[in-house]
């Protein structure tokens, strides 16, 4: 997937500086920067930019800042009266950026639109039905050729600018899911508990069961891939990483259901976080090279995305927060 930082991003919307550092132990309150008050709905990062949707009682709507901005810079990118958007992702297609996102207008039947980056109609790609838009979240994904997703009962694929949707791989009903993951030629997703990859062309193995990573100790409720590896979260609290035939679990909040995790680099290791949330708190948890942290964040925290510089970005009830370190 190519970056859509195709200007300046300080041009784009006036960066400002508004930075926290942590140098304190586990646990210590860390001090971040908002950038935006809007709570977002679905969240992304590209090298200086990040976009997420959000909605309020009358529009979903797509918005893009520069990662250094402070709320009230927002730029907006779309807007439909009566709808919610989820997730979003983005990609150059025939020397243009593009952002493909989930949209709803009432929760039974979903689409999938595309909007110019640059500014423009969005146009409608597909109609879905089975798939939870509110609650599940990184279930878009793209290479650049084809959409990929998780709906109730499979995980399917479809041409960049629409046509015909193929079922890649069937799954038992998991909602929410814990998202999809492209890790060279295939696709990762979980089926409950069961981690499994399928060829994004397509494959001879017809039995999905033949193709599990790892099998969790509960229902998988986050997904992140490298390429020598896959972080998972699962229900009862535990985040662990597999390279190889090696799992190490990363230390977490028990009981809480991680549901989004990050790291930085494309191997394991490096910088890492992620986030876990209970009925009623969520926690985000970093481990870097110079210690691990972990603080109280908003509730309904998602989209957790580490930065190549070991920066971390999310969204909770209270908007989208920066971390730098």
């Amino acid at each position: 997937m190519t970056n859509p930082d195709h200007t300046n991003s300080s041009q784009e919307v006036g960066a400002v500086s508004h930075e926290g550092t942590e140098s304190g132990p586990t646990t210590a309150a860390l001090t971040t920067g908002l950038v935006s008050y809007r709570q977002p709905d679905g969240l992304i990062l590209s090298t200086g930019n990040l976009y997420f949707t959000s909605h309020d009682a009358n529009f979903g709507t797509v918005w893009r800042m520069a990662q250094s901005a402070v709320p009230g810079q927002e730029i907006l990118l779309h807007a439909e009266l009566g709808a919610r958007f989820g997730d979003i992702v983005f990609a150059q297609v025939g020397g243009a950026f593009f952002g493909y996102f989930f949209a709803t207008h009432g929760g039974a039947t979903v689409t999938i639109e595309r909007i110019p980056l640059a500014g423009g109609a969005a146009t409608v790609l597909a109609t879905l039905t089975n798939i939870d838009v509110f609650n599940n979240h990184r279930n878009l994904v793209t290479d650049g050729v084809n959409l990929y997703w998780q709906d109730v009962s499979s995980v399917r694929k479809m041409p960049i600018g629409g046509g015909a949707i193929t079922v890649l791989d069937p799954s038992q009903p998991n909602t929410p899911t814990a998202g999809v993951a492209l890790q060279g030629a295939n696709l990762i997703y979980a089926s409950v508990n069961d981690i499994r990859f399928v060829p994004t062309a397509g494959t001879a193995i017809t039995t999905p069961s033949l193709r599990t990573i790892v099998t969790a100790a509960s229902r998988v409720t986050a997904l992140h891939v490298v390429s020598n590896g896959v972080y998972w979260g699962e229900q009862g609290g535990a985040v662990k990483l597999k390279v190889g035939s090696t799992i190490t679990t990363l230390p977490s909040s028990a009981g809480l259901p991680p549901t989004s995790i990050s790291s930085n680099g494309f191997t394991a290791g490096g910088a890492q976080a992620w986030s876990q949330c209970g009925s009623s708190s969520c926690f985000l948890h970093f481990v870097l090279p110079s210690g691990n942290f972990s603080s109280v964040i908003g509730s309904d925290a998602l989209g957790v995305s580490v930065t190549s510089a070991g920066n971390v970005f999310w969204g909770d009830a209270a908007g989208v927060h920066r971390q730098i370190f």
